[in-house]
């Protein structure tokens, strides 16, 4: 995997959950569905991989292998997207995603970066936002990731009702 998650992880908030705790990010979708989300070489197969979860500042976040899932549920979670977007120096083109919560987007974080470019999902779900991020394929270009995105974004959201 890449290093974006390690500058989350450096953002980690040290204090322990409220009594409002989001659920945990990594029960949203199991490792295997995740790679399955993420096409994984048929000829590999499923890596065994265990996802860590991680407390940041705005709320749950799981690292997989090729990507994450994070939930923004603490102090002002579209403010706290809007500030992990211009840490990951994201596009600033936001394009909307259809048939997903009350408003989505797709977008790209560390555009250019060979090691951390990934694809990036926002869904609003009423006071909290739930993020997909998920690396390109070594032959492709990182918009390929969108379709992947969306795919495992169905998968989790019914899950988090």
């Amino acid at each position: 995997w890449k290093v974006g998650p390690a500058l989350m992880a450096s953002m980690v908030c040290s204090t322990a959950l409220t009594a409002q705790a989001a659920p945990d990010p990594c029960s949203l979708a199991s490792n295997e569905e995740f790679q399955r989300a993420y096409e994984v070489d048929p000829r590999i197969g499923i890596i065994p991989d265990v996802p860590t979860k991680t407390e940041m500042v705005w709320g749950p976040h799981c690292d997989y292998q090729s990507g994450s899932i994070t939930l923004f549920t603490k102090k002002t979670p579209s403010a706290e997207l809007d500030r992990v977007l211009g840490l990951t120096k994201a596009r600033k083109q936001r394009d909307p995603v259809q048939g997903l919560g009350q408003r989505a987007f797709y977008t790209v974080i560390y555009p250019g970066d060979e090691y951390r470019e990934q694809g990036f999902l926002a869904v609003f779900l009423g006071p909290r936002i739930v993020t997909f991020s998920m690396d390109a394929h070594h032959d492709e270009s990182v918009e390929a990731t969108r379709p992947r995105l969306e795919g495992l974004a169905k998968l989790v959201l019914p899950r988090l009702k």
